[in-house]
């Protein structure tokens, strides 16, 4: 009797784990359920809304990809993929800076436009708030999680917020900065 009572507790306390972890109301938490790579969640998105939050196919044999997409005119892109797989195509800028986002070194792309080589050549971080651009890095694997690439993707915000976005990532298995 012991036996099956101690069987039935394992089995329920594994199935309520579970069901906590998939539907945690947090989607971040969530995603880092499916997948074998590091998931990080951001702490500063300002007064921006979630517009998506989706798994995306990176191909057969391969895991998704998290994309998620804050605001609309003004709009921030947290893209993050398995370090060892490139999902994402953030498109052609110029890079005009490294920057050390949680001890780990990115590049700062801003997009200027190569067609206008005045610009194209001149291009620096004050032309992110005018064209757009991305911090790109990537986060070394933990003894049980791969490592993880991630693409933090402004519109309409300056250097200063993205780099503020990009530094206030952080990974779901620790609790959130304030």
């Amino acid at each position: 009797m012991r036996k099956i009572f101690i069987t039935t507790l394992i089995a329920t306390l594994i199935m309520q784990n579970t069901a906590f972890a998939m539907g945690s109301g947090n989607k971040y938490q969530d995603a880092q359920t499916g997948v074998s790579y590091q998931i990080f969640q951001p702490a500063f998105v300002g007064d921006l809304l979630v517009r998506s939050f989706n798994m995306q196919s990176c191909g057969a044999k391969k895991e998704q990809w998290l994309a998620a997409i804050y605001g609309e005119d003004r709009s921030v892109q947290f893209l993050e993929t398995d370090a060892a797989v490139k999902c994402s195509n953030p498109g052609l800028g110029v890079k005009v800076a490294t920057a050390t986002i949680n001890g780990n070194k990115a590049t700062i792309v801003a997009f200027c436009d190569p067609a206008n080589k005045t610009q194209w050549k001149n291009c620096k971080t004050s032309d992110i708030h005018n064209f757009g651009g991305y911090a790109l890095w990537k986060v070394p694997a933990t003894k049980t999680l791969h490592g993880t690439e991630i693409e933090v993707l402004v519109s309409g915000f300056t250097y200063a917020d993205l780099l503020k976005m990009a530094r206030g990532m952080n990974w779901v298995g620790k609790p959130i900065k304030k």
